[in-house]
């Protein structure tokens, strides 16, 4: 297939007409922003610049300059943005790897050449660094972090940045001259123009094939790197439960000690560890809740787990959001803490990535587990000083989390790849071979294999790419347990799955893609990944005409339409929906972003709404519309408006009604070191009669819901330095969730639940809630030495009492008594210190 495709995917790719040259250097250079050193002055210029946005093709409206220079453990880039207006040079402050909108360079480097993946160093006029892993092609993975120095000067003519990067960084072959990829980005706020070293258009669906040769590395050796990074961390919590059950408090200090470590094993492999790790710094997740019959994603934010992330992605897909994600980074550590861990990424040969995690977490202990309070040395937790509040009385079996992945570009736009997971309670009597009379094995565990494709054309316009999967479950109890849907899961049971996207994703001015997605009723991925569904198929197939550049008043526009539909795959192959949308995405004259939707869905069901009873629910058809709105965000007061309106059709008793949510967002730049942001969210939307419970004869209940949720959220970031900054966030979430009129149902001999079985009830009983909810995080970061930090945190989580049935039916939006329930007050210092 690869042979008779290879021809198809060789199309010609536009390549940069001139390279970029370094020049090496014996002599120190001092990262400070101002190119003063003598070396700086015999490096080669690169001034060939060119405009990408709002006009592509021509020529930049300020002058920019590049040069390169290298020693044989550091690679030195010096840019000057000349400005014709300096005094307008947009300087705002940010967090590391957070840059606000404003004047940036960046810098993109393909190391190993292999057209498709590369680093990306991005430095704004203030000064604030940010960094990426660029992955297939395009996709820029913006957690990836390392340590590299940058620093900037605005001078009179325009201004300055110097940048610093260890080769120690940077993956390359072992080579004795060294071709790369090398592209420098350049954004001038003033003008929102986006200027490039090789031409590139917004719609190529292209970037590091594009790159321009780096040539002049000679004598560039790995350098075999070890780097620790040992932590202290000291916690004082503070916890009160709800004053109806007494507000007593509680108080738990506890204190940790831990090590990161990093070691380069050759020019494009390394193995990354850590050691008892705290994540404490991490932002908390945003407050939510799921009335859904399906699990939320929630993105990954702690740091060891985000570096090589991209690796451990299905193919075509970012941050995780397929529908059959092998490895989903948050099952490990994340409920129960985290005892290490180590992985090893990088290239074993020319185009072979591989891939290793392997984690090692306290087990989650069983339902009903009584904790046990008192200090004293842990063994199951050795590095942790602490009360043992946290652990149950019986402990039960650590667990293990492996990943695996090895993808191999077998030629230029084709790749191949394998990938397997575990988790794997670390207890004999869960691995099938128990000692004589031990209790069962309570913890669960499963295993999943992939084999992935991804054919490209040289040029990024045609691509296709696909996933197979299989799963297997392994642990817990002989006769398994029932997933939402119904079906029966046992200890051996296997599930397959796969996926298929393909078509025509850049040019212009059309563009078109189809997607089949296949999830069996038995495919679990959930013990390692992230797979919202099962027992489903479904196709969709999108349609797109428009522009990426300037088209009448627009800088961009698309139009596109999309058809979808839906259906088990269980041996009953149920219809589960069908729709069709319009769609709208276009930047507005003033740089404003505009996006638009509307659409019908038809003949829907849910397998999942009824829980464990396989049965089939029908929902009610509906219409909606959809807007959202982006001011530019490069004025000092911008804002985003989301929009959202449905409505259900009647079907039975279930009379039609509409659905409505809507948020305003604003950000606020009233000065470089500062930024504030607010945003309010209502929403009042439903999807006709929910499932409540069952009668003590077998009916089944539902009733009407439409819960209203009020999301207000507050986020303020001063930066008295790049490397010293203050962010607090408060987020407030209160909703109501009043149900009624009930009705009731027999259970059909088809399987399938009407809308017209439904029949009203009176005496049901009523789940109606109110709830309420305030998180708030402060976090002070100080970098006093590239790479050591020093963190102070605190964080409170505070909630309202229960509140349920016909009383909260009758209550209104706002909290009721949130000072008055169960709050959790924590204080956190921690330090660290890199080798």
């Amino acid at each position: 297939m690869l042979a008779w495709a290879a021809p198809v995917w060789a199309a010609e790719v536009p390549r940069a007409t001139s390279a970029f040259r370094a020049v090496r250097t014996d002599a120190s250079v001092s990262v400070d922003g101002t190119l003063d050193e003598p070396a700086w002055a015999a490096a080669p210029v690169y001034s060939d610049f060119v405009q990408s946005f709002p006009s592509p093709g021509a020529a930049p409206g300020e002058r920019t300059e590049v040069r390169i220079l290298y020693d044989e453990r550091n690679l030195y880039v010096g840019i000057t943005a000349h400005d014709s207006q300096p005094e307008l040079i947009l300087q705002s402050l940010g967090r590391r790897d957070d840059i606000p909108p404003s004047d940036t360079v960046t810098v993109m480097v393909d190391s190993l050449r292999d057209r498709a993946t590369g680093y990306l160093f991005s430095i704004n006029a203030g000064g604030t660094l940010q960094d990426a892993r660029l992955t297939e092609d395009t996709t820029e993975a913006k957690d990836w972090d390392a340590i590299w120095e940058g620093e900037a000067t605005v001078t009179k003519d325009g201004w300055v940045a110097e940048l610093r990067v260890p080769l120690t960084v940077l993956r390359f072959p072992d080579a004795p001259v060294q071709t790369w990829g090398f592209h420098v980005r350049r954004q001038i706020s003033r003008t929102h123009e986006q200027v490039d070293s090789t031409v590139i258009p917004r719609e190529a669906n292209a970037l590091v094939s594009r790159f321009a040769d780096f040539q002049g590395l000679e004598g560039v050796r790995h350098q075999r790197a070890l780097s620790l990074t040992p932590y202290v961390a000291s916690r004082f919590t503070a916890s009160r439960e709800s004053v109806p059950l007494g507000g007593a408090v509680s108080l738990e200090p506890s204190a940790d000690v831990g090590l990161d470590f990093q070691a380069s094993l050759a020019s494009d492999l390394s193995l990354t560890g850590t050691i008892n790790p705290d994540f404490g710094q991490v932002e908390a997740d945003t407050l939510l809740v799921n009335l859904s019959t399906s699990e939320v994603f929630f993105p990954e934010k702690r740091p060891f787990f985000l570096e090589g992330l991209e690796l451990f992605q299905p193919v075509g897909a970012q941050a995780g959001r397929s529908a059959q994600t092998l490895f989903y980074s948050r099952r490990v550590g994340l409920e129960q803490p985290l005892l290490g861990a180590v992985k090893l990424v990088g290239t074993v040969s020319d185009g072979v990535q591989v891939g290793l995690l392997n984690a090692v977490s306290m087990g989650a202990p069983a339902l009903g587990g009584e904790a046990e309070r008192g200090y004293r040395f842990q063994w199951e937790r050795p590095l942790h000083f602490g009360s043992q509040s946290a652990l149950p009385r019986v402990v039960p079996p650590p667990m293990n989390s492996f990943a695996g992945v090895l993808r191999a570009e077998v030629a230029e736009g084709q790749q191949l790849g394998l990938m397997v997971t575990a988790a794997t309670p670390l207890s004999s009597k869960c691995q099938g071979h128990p000692l004589p009379d031990s209790p069962p094995c309570v913890a669960r565990g499963g295993q999943a294999a992939a084999a992935d494709f991804r054919l490209r054309t040289q040029d990024g316009v045609y691509a296709v790419s696909g996933q197979v999967d299989a799963s297997r479950v392994s642990g817990g109890e002989a006769e398994g347990y029932v997933l939402r849907d119904g079906t029966r899961l046992r200890p051996g049971d296997m599930g397959f799955g796969a996926y298929l996207r393909g078509g025509k994703l850049g040019g212009e001015p059309w563009r078109a893609t189809l997607t089949y997605e296949y999830e069996s009723p038995t495919l679990e991925l959930n013990a390692s990944g992230f797979q919202p569904l099962q027992n489903q198929q479904k196709v969709s197939a999108h349609v797109q005409y428009g522009r990426g550049s300037r088209w009448g008043p627009f800088h961009e526009l698309w139009l596109g339409v999309r058809g979808q539909g839906a259906w088990s795959t269980d041996s009953r192959g149920l219809p589960l929906s069908r729709g069709v949308d319009l769609t709208l995405e276009g930047v507005l004259p003033d740089f404003s972003t505009v996006t638009c939707e509307v659409g019908v869905e038809t003949g829907r069901r849910d397998l999942r709404e009824i829980p464990e009873r396989g049965l089939a629910y029908e929902l009610p058809s509906f219409r909606f519309a959809t807007c959202a709105l982006e001011t530019d965000p490069l004025r000092p007061l911008s804002f985003t408006l989301d929009g959202y309106v449905d409505r259900t059709s009647r079907n039975g008793v279930s009379p039609g009604r509409v659905g409505k949510s809507v948020s305003l967002g604003a950000s606020w730049r009233p000065m470089p070191r500062l930024q504030t942001d607010v945003d309010v969210s209502y929403e009042a939307t439903q999807d006709g009669p929910r499932w409540t419970g069952e009668t003590d004869d077998g009916r089944l209940l539902f009733a009407e819901l439409v819960p209203r949720f009020l999301t207000l959220t507050f986020k303020q970031l001063v930066v008295v330095t790049p490397r010293l900054t203050l962010q607090a966030r408060v987020q407030l979430l209160t909703g109501l969730g009043p149900y009624g009129p009930f009705y009731a149902a027999r259970i059909p001999e088809d399987g399938t639940v009407r809308l017209t079985d439904l029949q009203p009830v009176t005496d049901a009983e009523d789940p109606s809630f109110h709830t309420a909810a305030l998180n708030l995080n402060v976090v002070a970061r100080w970098e006093y030495r590239v790479g050591s930090t020093l963190y102070f945190i605190y964080s409170r989580a505070q909630e309202e009492p229960l509140l349920e049935g016909p009383e909260a039916a009758r209550s209104s939006l706002p909290p009721h008594g949130l000072g008055r329930g169960p709050r959790s007050d924590t204080v956190l210092l921690k330090a660290s210190y890199t080798w």
